[in-house]
């Protein structure tokens, strides 16, 4: 058995205050690094986030806009006709596809889109068939 006997001298206490001293400003110099990277990086994500938030609400009202257009479109159609010639309007492929009765005068709808607007006639109703394309690009101004 060894039995070693240390003095607690002057020196040793310095020593060891010292060592102590250097670890605690080591991790809190790491601490500082670190928490400047997190912040760092924190600034960029969220600088990230209100750009990608920001082309988001651009595409939702571009949408909006493009949706409102077209409804009052199909609005203007329908008055032109006439609301109670009208049997259905949906869109359909890219199409704003309207049905109206037999007898119903379509002519407004073909003098106001020209050859763009696609009239069948069938002894049941007439259909009338518009590109949303057309729509878009003739009223909408970016």
């Amino acid at each position: 058995m060894i039995l070693r006997v240390k003095e607690k001298t002057y020196q040793t206490i310095v020593r060891k205050a010292l060592a102590y001293g250097a670890f605690v400003l080591m991790f809190s110099l790491y601490y500082l690094y670190m928490s400047n990277q997190f912040q760092t990086m924190n600034n960029e994500l969220s600088q990230e986030l209100k750009e990608k938030n920001e082309i988001i609400e651009k595409r939702i009202n571009v949408t909006q806009k493009v949706e409102k257009l077209i409804y009052k479109e199909a609005e203007t159609c329908v008055e032109l006709v006439g609301q109670e010639k009208v049997r259905s309007v949906e869109i359909v492929k890219n199409k704003l596809v309207m049905v109206f009765d037999y007898d119903a005068n379509v002519e407004p709808i073909f003098i106001r889109y020209g050859i763009m607007a696609l009239i069948k006639s069938t002894p049941e109703d007439v259909r009338v068939s518009i590109d949303l394309k057309f729509i878009v690009e003739s009223k909408y101004e970016i």
